[in-house]
């Protein structure tokens, strides 16, 4: 079975579903004219994760169209999106405000593929902008990388029962993709002070072809209130 790499794997899915939707077009423009020609479209892949652990819901838009029908909460995670080619103008703000609590412009390729994630405390929120590249996992195995996004826990390292995986990462900075074992893993978080192990994600299933971000986020010691508390997850 042929495995693509990230960026290669989400164009041949947005050109299955245009080529269906140009099948349609075509089809009912056969009776007017047999010439027409469907180019295909440009396009970029983007994920959206927030983070940001005292952040509000959010509503995010691009070129000023809001993109999310429901409030886009914290830890919520939007999977990959089509996006246009070109700069994209991208809002995020607190849900039915009119200021923005990010107001940027992103430069999307055809082709590539993207992940943003919203990070930092409310007072200093902003992007973390990573391009998603990785070559293709060989037969039996998959893709996977670490992301630290809480902002006051201290560096990490992440290991398996064989040993580190991604070792001192912190706050904002995103590893390489690794190649691993497609099979159940349980991750340790540990400090990479200390080596006191603060965080497991157990029994995740890493499944053959998958390309996987593991991520840490919310408050080693939260505020006041704040029940977002330093965790992981496994996107």
């Amino acid at each position: 079975m042929m495995k693509y790499n990230v960026a290669e794997f989400l164009k041949r899915r947005a050109v299955i579903v245009l080529c269906c939707t140009a099948l349609v077009v075509f089809l009912s423009a056969c009776l007017d004219d047999n010439d027409r020609n469907i180019e295909p479209v440009p396009l970029g892949y983007v994920s959206i994760y927030h983070a940001s652990p005292d952040a509000p819901p959010l509503d995010i838009s691009v070129d000023d169209r809001r993109v999310n029908s429901q409030p886009f909460g914290y830890s919520d995670y939007s999977g990959y999106l089509n996006f246009y080619t070109g700069s994209r103008k991208m809002k995020f703000s607190s849900v039915n405000a009119t200021n923005a609590l990010i107001d940027t412009v992103f430069d999307i390729a055809d082709g590539k593929a993207y992940s943003i994630f919203v990070i930092n405390r409310l007072a200093n929120i902003e992007t973390l902008v990573v391009q998603d590249s990785a070559a293709s996992p060989a037969t039996g195995k998959a893709m996977i990388r670490f992301v630290q996004l809480s902002p006051d826990a201290p560096a990490v390292d992440v290991a398996d029962a064989n040993g580190s995986l991604f070792t001192n990462t912190a706050f904002k900075q995103a590893t390489p993709f690794k190649e691993v074992d497609a099979k159940t893993y349980s991750f340790d978080v540990k400090s990479a002070a200390t080596g006191e192990v603060l965080l497991t994600a157990k029994d995740v299933n890493i499944r053959e072809g998958g390309f996987y971000t593991i991520v840490t986020r919310g408050f080693a010691t939260p505020p006041a209130g704040n029940t977002n508390v330093f965790s992981v997850e496994v996107l």
